[in-house]
């Protein structure tokens, strides 16, 4: 079964300076209007076969979960689940996971450099995601053998993400 993995970097967020800690940073008004107004152009683009629910995968601190609550919105997609590797940048446990997904349709929801990384791994494309930076990309085999410099998918679209017009 093939397995198509859509990769967002969460939406504008507050300064460091205004946050508790790194995993407290929210995103800004203006980040998130930012997201909402471009993920329906944006997630358009993913065609979803009849009777496929895409999964949510989402690193579990504050802005990327903001960001996946617009990806909702978007999708219709009723919940979101927290991976520990989309916040430690782990490589290796994403694409076991990916591997243990199955097929369908996984989108999740991180931060750079990590994201750059796996689109580079996984399709061999340089990509560069700004603040809801969105690519997709369709797996012809299995994620980890990117560890074993193989290319394993090939990128279906990639929307730069939107320009927040205040902090």
């Amino acid at each position: 079964m093939s397995l198509t993995v859509v990769l967002v970097r969460h939406g504008k967020a507050e300064s460091s300076m205004l946050a508790d800690s790194d995993e407290t940073r929210s995103l800004t008004p203006a980040g998130r209007a930012a997201i909402a107004a471009a993920f329906p152009r944006s997630f358009s683009l993913l065609q979803v076969p009849d009777g496929v629910t895409p999964d949510l995968w989402v690193s579990p601190v504050l802005r990327a979960r903001q960001t996946a609550e617009e990806v909702m919105a978007v999708t219709g997609i009723k919940a979101m689940e927290d991976h520990e590797c989309l916040w430690e940048q782990d490589l290796d446990a994403f694409f076991r996971e990916l591997d243990d997904h199955g097929g369908g349709i996984v989108i999740a929801v991180g931060h750079v450099p990590f994201m750059d990384r796996v689109s580079g791994l996984l399709c061999d494309s340089s990509l560069r995601f700004s603040t809801g930076g969105v690519a997709a990309i369709q797996l012809d085999g299995p994620a980890s053998a990117a560890a074993d410099d193989h290319v394993p998918g090939r990128l279906l679209w990639f929307v730069q993400g939107p320009r927040a017009t205040q902090s």
